[in-house]
């Protein structure tokens, strides 16, 4: 059996939380954290939410606890990452899941919206880099800490320019902390997932090769637990600075829309123009 190195782990989840319309990051990655063997302390915003995770983990005979704050204010993101460390002795590994995309035409957004979504997507994430960094770097081991962004930071976000713009920033600044940690041991990564959407996290899976937009299948909430819960285990001991895309193949799609069919054609032609 391979061993994670997360049994005993200290973890804190930032945005814990589960909306059953959206996508579910936050619970699917304090869940499988504590699955683990992590103590999970679930930060969230809404005290129902952060108790309801808690008591989920518990309940699967995990160990975690809830913590209210709002992560949006500096000063909450601090005292939050500031309870955990110290409720749990120290601090392993720290998972920002919080954003939430605004949907308007680029050159439509209101000065007010675009700053609303900056904060919401990149900068509240390094509140909550700055607050965690300290307790990470007092390990011995290091630690690990990530963020979500988005395919949305590495192409076009259309219709959603604010959050794009922010979720690219979220893995710039992954990479300058990575840079500026790594001496502490310090690991730093983020997870960007493709077309999660909400309310699929007990679907079954959809044929490979069946979906026109990703070349694999499509991507759903468990998928992007598994990804954290990889960046924050010692099988990613030597991983810092990177975005692990879990998209379902959609970036990797040629934009040509060739097909087998046009294989035979293409020979063809390339003979005649041999010949």
């Amino acid at each position: 059996m391979i061993d994670l190195g997360l049994d005993g782990a200290r973890a804190i989840v930032i945005g814990a939380g589960f909306v059953p319309t959206r996508a579910g990051h936050g619970r699917g990655s304090a869940l499988q954290l504590a699955r683990a063997g992590a103590t999970v302390a679930c930060v969230d915003k809404n005290a129902e939410r952060a108790e309801q995770i808690a008591r989920e983990i518990t309940d699967e005979g995990g160990k975690a606890f809830a913590i209210v704050a709002d992560v949006l204010e500096s000063d909450q993101a601090r005292r939050a990452v500031d309870e955990a460390a110290s409720r749990m002795g120290g601090l392993d590994v720290c998972v920002d899941i919080v954003g939430q995309a605004m949907w308007s035409k680029a050159a439509e957004f209101s000065d007010d919206d675009w700053n609303a979504q900056l904060l919401v997507n990149l900068t509240q994430v390094f509140y909550v880099f700055k607050a965690a960094v300290p307790h990470l770097a007092a390990n011995e081991q290091g630690g690990s800490l990530m963020a979500l962004t988005s395919v949305d930071g590495i192409g076009s976000s259309r219709f959603h320019a604010a959050y794009g713009a922010a979720k690219a920033g979220v893995m710039s600044l992954v990479k300058t902390f990575a840079d500026e940690y790594g001496k502490d041991g310090v690991r730093v990564n983020s997870v960007a997932p493709g077309n999660v959407g909400g309310g699929n996290w007990d679907l079954p899976e959809i044929p490979f090769g069946e979906d026109v937009v990703n070349a694999l299948a499509p991507p759903r909430g468990r998928d992007i637990a598994d990804a954290v819960l990889f960046l924050a285990s010692r099988l990613s001991a030597k991983i810092t600075g990177q975005t692990l895309v879990v998209d379902g193949g959609a970036l990797a799609l040629s934009p040509w829309g060739m097909k087998e069919e046009h294989i035979g054609r293409n020979v063809a032609f390339s003979n005649a123009t041999q010949d």
